[in-house]
């Protein structure tokens, strides 16, 4: 600075009372090239110093100030109307405001003399007009950058939305990377596993939030903090669309560009779960049939697992007996309970006749296969065909956007034509997926069918809780226990393995059709001819 500039400085008004304030934005990108807190509280106390002025106080801040609402800021200009200090020195003018409410406040405290002095190190601004306007237009210049900048990462983030591609922060089982030229998220190669476990199991009904906390917790997933996950996080993750492939942005789902994780099917169950109204139960006990059975007097209680012990005096010892009973929810409930080894021979008995002998199990694994090399080439062609139908509309949609950018089409009819392209592109990629997968996974679903069928009493009779209580969940639903004895339909498929006296599906009472009008009789009956055979 030159000599003469810093004496007419140094001499100004003494009775001048300074308040030094920084401010660096870390929430945006509009002070990238601002230097740092520490660099312009460095800088300032110098020309301070050289300049002797009278600093009551300093004031440092993290935080845009595109919006209104800075806390340190605020206090500091309070104490400025309670007459703390009348000066201000900042690193330039544009640390003071980058929005309209806080500069016209400033600008009218200038106005009024209750601010009479702001110096920079490159220029001062003092109460007269010429200076008032110049830093009337330094805030609108600084107002103007900032929106820009609002509009121009807007622009960008819309783009990327319209591409399929996430532009924010990775929640967990992903990470942002950039492949290709394209910023993107990818499953995350050490947390995806765990992630899909958590909807796998969420999805079978038998945790609440907290006991799934509690698996999470033994499974070691935590956050990128490394801190443990939290109920609410849970609750997100499970509710979040984005593991299906969609995500959310302004009340509308884009079809996201990058790896799902989980199938659609998968997260619906998940959901089913959540919403369920009867909390999920936990099983914490020996009892593998815990939440399975439902009383048969129709009050909807369930059934419950209790041990009771007896002391026989004769032999001096203990014996233990656990009982399935009714939970009783209703005060008339009458049912009576059964132990535990009665409720699984009855098991047993409702299992053995869908199970098949080991020859049976083999020769269907055998034409599974068959029919899944013989169908895979006509499978391929019906994706191939979808994936043209899915261009198509990816073209459709293209042109849309076009006449939108030309004000051709209103945002309403946009928002309409979006939605409806975007629908049936979900339709579709669900069905390619399906083509895709579908045809593995219904052989797994059909190898899962015929290995229960005959390993199903072997299950059932093991020492194994969790493949008890498959063997009876796969097969059975609807149980109930009614006047001591078990009551159940067979689940699809499992019921065609039925003689005909147990199929769960045959027509009962008096046919609506009959086909004989006259009743089942022994005697045959003559056919009716017609009347031109009277001629």
């Amino acid at each position: 600075m030159r000599p003469f500039m810093l004496d007419m400085i140094t001499n100004s008004d003494t009775k001048l009372k300074y308040f030094i304030y920084c401010r660096r934005s870390s929430e945006d990108q509009e002070d990238k090239q601002v230097l740092s807190i520490e660099a312009q509280l460095r800088e300032l106390n110098e020309y301070a110093k050289r300049c002797n002025f009278n600093v009551a106080n300093i004031f440092t801040e993290s935080k845009s100030a595109h919006k209104p609402g800075r806390e340190i800021f605020n206090d500091m200009i309070t104490r400025i109307e309670a007459g703390e200090a009348n000066a201000l020195l900042v690193w330039q003018v544009n640390r003071i405001a980058r929005n309209a409410k806080d500069g016209g406040n400033f600008i009218q405290l200038m106005d009024d003399g209750v601010i009479k002095q702001v110096d920079t190190p490159h220029k001062q601004y003092r109460h007269n007009g010429d200076d008032l306007f110049f830093m009337n237009l330094e805030f609108g210049m600084a107002k103007k950058y900032s929106d820009d900048l609002s509009d121009n990462v807007k622009r960008g983030i819309r783009q990327k939305y319209e591409l399929g591609q996430y532009p924010n922060l990775a929640p967990i089982g992903y990470i942002n990377s950039k492949v290709n030229g394209v910023i993107n998220i990818y499953p995350d190669p050490e947390r995806k596993d765990l992630v899909i476990k958590i909807f796998v199991e969420y999805a079978t009904g038998k945790y609440s939030l907290g006991g799934m906390i509690e698996r999470v917790f033994e499974w070691g997933l935590r956050t990128r903090r490394n801190k443990p996950i939290s109920k609410s996080h849970l609750h997100r993750i499970l509710q979040n669309p984005l593991y299906y492939g969609c995500f959310e942005h302004g009340g509308e789902l884009h079809n996201g560009s990058y790896e799902a994780l989980i199938t659609k099917k998968l997260f619906d169950d998940v959901q089913a779960a959540l919403h369920n109204k009867a909390k999920p139960k936990k099983i914490e006990n020996d009892w593998p049939y815990a939440a399975l059975l439902k009383c048969g007097c129709g009050c909807g209680a369930s059934v419950i697992f209790e041990t009771k012990r007896k002391f026989y005096k004769k032999k001096g010892r203990w014996a233990e007996y656990t009982y399935a009973r009714s939970s009783k929810r209703c005060s008339k409930c009458v049912q009576k309970g059964i132990d535990l080894a009665e409720l699984e021979r009855q098991l047993d008995e409702k299992i053995a006749p869908v199970t098949i002998d080991e020859k049976t199990w083999s020769l269907g694994i055998k034409m599974l296969n068959a029919k899944y090399e013989a169908e895979a080439k006509q499978r391929a062609q019906v994706v191939e065909s979808r994936q043209r139908q899915y261009q198509r509309l990816q073209s459709e949609l293209d042109g849309y956007f076009k006449m939108r950018a030309k004000d051709e089409m209103t945002s309403e009819e946009f928002s309409t034509k979006k939605k409806a392209i975007f629908d049936e592109q979900s339709r579709l990629k669900e069905k390619i997926d399906d083509g895709l997968n579908g045809q593995r996974t219904w052989l797994e679903l059909a190898e899962e069918f015929f290995t229960i069928a005959y390993q199903a009493r072997e299950m059932l009779n093991s020492d194994d809780l969790e493949a008890k209580r498959k063997a009876v969940v796969e097969i059975g639903w609807n149980l109930l226990l009614k006047d001591e004895k078990l009551v159940w339909a067979y689940k699809r498929p499992f019921d065609i393995l039925l003689k005909p006296q147990y199929r769960s599906d045959l027509r009962r009472g008096r046919d609506s059709n009959p086909r004989y009008p006259c009743g089942h009789t022994a005697f045959p009956v003559p056919p009716v001819r017609p009347l031109r055979h009277l001629s």
